[in-house]
């Protein structure tokens, strides 16, 4: 019997009858599990930063979401000293630091423990620390999210 795919993901659909489903979708669950990290948003503070400079302000997520890793990008690198940038919740610091080394122009940061983020809570982040010769210039951030698994 032939198999229809869905319409987004392409997973197979089995025909009536089809007596070979436990085949099918052995590794269905891992498969789909696996689509919750591919979540990601990129904000751009294409200007000089300055050390307590809040640079994003205001995603609030449709469904609760697990922040995992941010990874920084600059244009021009800082010097002197790392540039780093911290996660706010609803305006607070939560002291999940980012950090692009000096002289780097591309580093990512996993953090240790997730940043939970409630589809009622709003997302910011801020520099907290930033290159001490040269500040650094044209930093994107790209925040790596999954939503929250279900109770």
């Amino acid at each position: 019997m032939a198999n229809t795919p869905t319409v987004n993901l392409n997973i197979p659909k089995p025909a009536p009858g089809d007596v070979n489903w436990d085949d099918e979708y052995f590794n269905l669950a891992d498969a789909v599990d696996g689509i919750g990290n591919l979540f990601t948003m990129s904000v751009n503070a294409l200007f000089v930063p300055e050390a307590g400079q809040v640079f994003y302000e205001g995603f609030v997520p449709a469904e609760d979401i697990t922040l995992k890793a941010i990874s920084l990008f600059a244009m021009q690198a800082p010097t002197g000293q790392d540039l780093t940038v911290d996660v706010l919740k609803d305006g607070v610091a939560e002291a999940n630091i980012s950090t692009l080394a000096a002289g780097a122009a591309f580093q990512k940061t996993t953090f240790l423990t997730p940043v939970e983020i409630l589809k009622t809570e709003r997302l910011g982040l801020k520099f907290v620390q930033v290159g001490s010769t040269e500040p650094g210039n044209g930093i994107i951030a790209t925040l790596y999210y999954m939503k929250k698994s279900l109770p």
